[in-house]
């Protein structure tokens, strides 16, 4: 006998999201090339820091299933 619980499909992650984290990445790699041809070398490690977090944070996915 299958069971009566079936796990739903994953939701899609609304298009903004997709957007955001495409554009965020794009411009923190010309801020990073732009301070780095300028001599802000300081900064560039922030930019691409901050960049990189915000990429990385848009692709990251959580399931929570809880049983009662």
């Amino acid at each position: 006998m299958a069971p009566t619980e079936r796990t739903p499909e994953p939701a899609e992650p609304p298009r903004y999201l997709l957007w955001f984290t495409a554009v965020t990445g794009f411009l923190s790699v010309i801020a990073v090339v732009l301070l780095a041809l300028t001599g802000h070398t300081s900064a560039v490690s922030a930019v691409g820091l901050a960049g990189g977090a915000a990429s990385a944070a848009g692709g990251i996915r959580v399931t929570v299933n809880i049983r009662r």
